[in-house]
C-alpha cells in the first residue's frame, strides 16, 4: 500500500523511525545494544587478523595492550555512528516539530563528525575514502533511477582503464603518487618500470631476480620432479631470447610477460579461492562438497586473469613500444596502462573501479597540495567522511535499494535490523521507492501512541492484508 498524504513530514519519529517501541530511550539503548556488541566483534577479528600480518604469525609479538586499545578505540567509534544518528533524529523531530527532505542528512553531519573523531587518526583517511567511494556510488544510482544518467555498458571497464593509463603514466614520472601508493602498484606491476631514481641502489640483474622471485616460481617444489625438469628447460630457452637494449629487466621480454602474467594470475586465483573458502565454513557442516566447489569457482580464474593480465599486458606493451619506438618514454604507460586495464574485462567491479580511481584522484589532490596549488584543508578526511557517510544515510532512508547490497547488509547487521523497521512506506509518496525492498512490511504499532491519522492507515493497512487480499 502506498500512503498518497504528508504524513511522513508529520509523523513522531516512533511512527516513522523506531517503530518496534514508542519510547526514544529505549530505541538509543536497543541500538546501542545491538551495534556495540557487533562492532566489538568485527573490530577484534580485524585487529587481530592485521596484528598477525604485521608480526608473521607470531603471536608472542602482538602487542596485547595496543590491541585492545585500538579495539575499543574503533567499537567506540562505529557503535556511536549508529546511536548518535538515531538520537540525532529524535533531537532533530522534537525541535523542528516534523521531517523534510533533508532530515536524514542533517542529522548525519553531527553525528558522523563526532564519530569520526573518536577513531585513530591513522584510520580516519581511509575511512573517508572508502565511504566516499560508496557516496558516489549512491549518488551515481540515484541519477540512474531518475533517468538523468544512462549507463554505459561496460562502462566500470572504461573507467578502469582510464585510471589504469593515469596511474601508471603518474608512476613512470615519479613524485607524484605517495608512498604507498607507489609501493602497491610496484608490487602488482614490477619494480622494472619505475624511474631510475626511485630504483633500489642494486644492480638491475639484481632487482629483476627479487621480481622473479614470485608465487609462479615457488609453486614448482610442489610440481613432481619430470614437471620440474620440463618447465626448468622451458623457463631457460625463454629467459634466452631477445631483450631490448633499454628494458631494465633482467631476461628476456617474453619471460618479463609471462612470469607476471602468471605470478599475478596465481595470487590472483589464490585471493579469490581463500574468501570463497572463508564464505564456504559455515556451509561445510552440514555439506563438505562445498569446500571443493570453491577451489573451481569460476570467479578464482576470473580474478586470476583480470589480475595477470593488469600487469602481463602492460609489461608486453611496454616493451613492445621501446622495440618499436627504440626509445624509452613516460608516455608510452599510457597506451600501455590503457590496453592493459582492459582486463577488467574478466572481472568488472564497481567497488574496484571506484576505489582505484579515487585513490587516484586523492594523489593527484596531495600533489597538487604539495606543489602549493591546492589550498590544505583542516580536519579534510573528517569532513569527507562526514559528508560522505551524511550521504549514505540519507539514501538509506529514503532510497536503500540504491545502496551497494553488501554494504546495506552490514548496515542492518551494525544496527541489529532495525534500519529495516522504519516505516518506509509513508515515503513511497515522494517517488523515490522507499519501501522498495520491503514493499510488504508495514509495523506493528501500539496505537496508543499514534496519531489519528496513523490509526487510520493503520486500520486500512490490516483490513488491506487480510481481508481484501483474500477475496
Amino acid at each position: 500500500m502506498v500512503v498518497q498524504s504528508k504524513l511522513w513530514s508529520t509523523a513522531s519519529c516512533y511512527e516513522l523511525g523506531h517503530t518496534w517501541t514508542p519510547t526514544c530511550k529505549k530505541a538509543s539503548l536497543d541500538l546501542a545494544k545491538a551495534s556495540y556488541s557487533y562492532s566489538l566483534r568485527l573490530y577484534a577479528i580485524f585487529y587481530i587478523v592485521s596484528s598477525l600480518v604485521k608480526v608473521k604469525g607470531r603471536i608472542k609479538k602482538i602487542k596485547w595492550r595496543k590491541y585492545v586499545r585500538d579495539v575499543v578505540q574503533s567499537t567506540l567509534f562505529l557503535g556511536s555512528n549508529a546511536i548518535l544518528f538515531l538520537s540525532s533524529f529524535c533531537l532533530f523531530r522534537r525541535m523542528f516539530g516534523g521531517f523534510n527532505l533533508s532530515f536524514a542528512f542533517l542529522c548525519g553531519i553531527p553525528s558522523c563528525f563526532f564519530a569520526i573523531s573518536i577513531e585513530r587518526k591513522e584510520r580516519r583517511g581511509v575511512l573517508a575514502l572508502y565511504v566516499a567511494n560508496l557516496a558516489a556510488e549512491i549518488l551515481f544510482n540515484m541519477a540512474v533511477c531518475r533517468g538523468y544518467i544512462k549507463p554505459i555498458k561496460y562502462g566500470e571497464v572504461l573507467i578502469f582503464s582510464i585510471t589504469t593509463a593515469l596511474a601508471l603514466y603518474m608512476l613512470r614520472v615519479g613524485d607524484i603518487l605517495q608512498r604507498d601508493a607507489q609501493s602497491t602498484l610496484k608490487s602488482l606491476f614490477g619494480p622494472c618500470e619505475l624511474p631510475s631514481h626511485l630504483q633500489e641502489p642494486t644492480l638491475t640483474g639484481e632487482v629483476a631476480t627479487q621480481d622473479s622471485n614470485s608465487i609462479f616460481s615457488r609453486i614448482y617444489q610442489f610440481l613432481p620432479r619430470e614437471a620440474q625438469q620440463f618447465l626448468t628447460v622451458i623457463t631457460k630457452r625463454v629467459e634466452e631470447l631477445p631483450r631490448h637494449r633499454l628494458c631494465k629487466h633482467q631476461f628476456s621480454c617474453l619471460h618479463y610477460f609471462s612470469e607476471g602474467f602468471l605470478s599475478r594470475f596465481c595470487l590472483g586465483y589464490a585471493i579469490q579461492t581463500a574468501f570463497n573458502l572463508f564464505r564456504s565454513i559455515p556451509k561445510a557442516i552440514q555439506k563438505p562438497s562445498s569446500i571443493a566447489w570453491s577451489l573451481i569457482d569460476k570467479n578464482n580464474f576470473y580474478l586470476g586473469f583480470f589480475m595477470g593480465g593488469l600487469a602481463g599486458f602492460f609489461r608486453i606493451i611496454m616493451c613492445l613500444l621501446r622495440w618499436i619506438r627504440n626509445k624509452d618514454s613516460p608516455f608510452h604507460a599510457l597506451l600501455a596502462g590503457f590496453l592493459s586495464g582492459l582486463s577488467s574485462f574478466a572481472y568488472r567491479s564497481n567497488a574496484i573501479t571506484l576505489y582505484f580511481a579515487s585513490r587516484i584522484a586523492e594523489n593527484l589532490f596531495f600533489f597538487g597540495q604539495r606543489k602549493g596549488f591546492i589550498p590544505p584543508v583542516p580536519v579534510g578526511d573528517r569532513i569527507l567522511y562526514t559528508l560522505s557517510t551524511s550521504t549514505i544515510l540519507h539514501a538509506s532512508v529514503f532510497e536503500p535499494h540504491t545502496i551497494r547490497p553488501a554494504y546495506w547488509k552490514f548496515l542492518l547487521r551494525l544496527t541489529g535490523n532495525y534500519f529495516a523497521l522504519m516505516n518506509r512506506k509513508i515515503i513511497d509518496v515522494l517517488g523515490t521507492q522507499a519501501s522498495k525492498l520491503y514493499p510488504d512490511f508495514w509495523p506493528k504499532y501500539d496505537l496508543r501512541y499514534v496519531s489519528p491519522q496513523l490509526q487510520t492507515e493503520e486500520l486500512y493497512n490490516w483490513w488491506f492484508t487480510n481481508i481484501f487480499q483474500k477475496l
